[in-house]
């Protein structure tokens, strides 16, 4: 396990140093949950017993640490893989209760304290992913800045992998995969029926068939500069478009 660079902090209330460490944390928020509290009080306070429930038995990473505040779900690691894993389970387990999650991805500083049942936090990284949560319209997690996607996460695009891919860079921005092979058809069809139903909030869920069509048709969903980088360094070549390629968006 790679372990983080601890930093010092000054605690000033007892008069020694707290230790802090470089970590990812990701910030979600499970969509349409205040509402709901509002106009389906009971059937969402069991569908939310229900979905927490379910968060403490899910599998996640062994590499992560969970933190449910109502409907805000904080997902902290040392590494990103691990880290983007689960922010890839999470996508799993609320669309089986018919909900989509929307948040930010940031890497930095990370103090905790925890005592008498209480959690005490101080981190710039969770202060830039609040804020990336908060501006993001789409039901997505993005990524802050200064998170450093390895090449590495792209490469499956390249042979055909999209779902083992955890990352899809989608109009303009990249964020987690909510997708797998398994349960890409379910998603689907579960986000049709939202729609149906809630017709209010028909923007989120066209975006994320949207997305859905786009990787069901195997775009090319990788940055142009990935892309650029990868062909420079000879990683890929692109390849001939043949007649059949015409409708697909990708040429390599």
């Amino acid at each position: 396990m790679t372990h983080a660079p601890s930093l010092t902090m000054d605690n000033t209330e007892n008069g020694h140093a707290a230790t802090a460490s470089m970590r990812y944390v990701a910030f979600c928020d499970v969509l349409g949950f205040g509402n709901a509290v509002q106009e389906r009080f009971e059937e969402t306070i069991e569908i939310y017993d229900q979905f927490t429930r379910m968060i403490g038995e899910w599998p996640f990473p062994e590499k992560v640490e969970i933190c449910v505040y109502s409907d805000s779900i904080l997902i902290l690691s040392d590494e990103l893989a691990p880290l983007l894993q689960a922010v890839q389970s999470l996508s799993f387990a609320t669309l089986s209760h018919d909900l989509l999650i929307r948040g930010g991805i940031a890497y930095g500083k990370y103090w905790e304290r925890r005592e008498r049942g209480n959690l005490f936090v101080v981190s710039d990284a969770l202060v830039r992913a609040v804020k990336l949560e908060s501006r993001i319209k789409i039901p997505g997690v993005g990524f802050s800045p200064e998170v450093e996607i390895p090449v590495s996460a792209w490469m499956p695009h390249f042979a055909d992998e999209i779902f083992l891919s955890p990352i899809l860079h989608f109009r303009d921005i990249t964020v987690v995969n909510p997708f797998n092979k398994f349960w890409f058809a379910s998603a689907r069809s579960r986000v049709a029926e939202m729609l149906n139903r809630f017709p209010e909030h028909s923007k989120k869920y066209e975006w994320f068939l949207e997305l859905s069509a786009a990787v069901e048709r195997r775009d090319v969903m990788v940055p142009s500069s990935v892309i650029d980088f990868l062909l420079a360094e000879g990683v890929i070549k692109r390849r001939p478009v043949e007649e059949k390629d015409i409708n697909r968006s990708d040429d390599f």
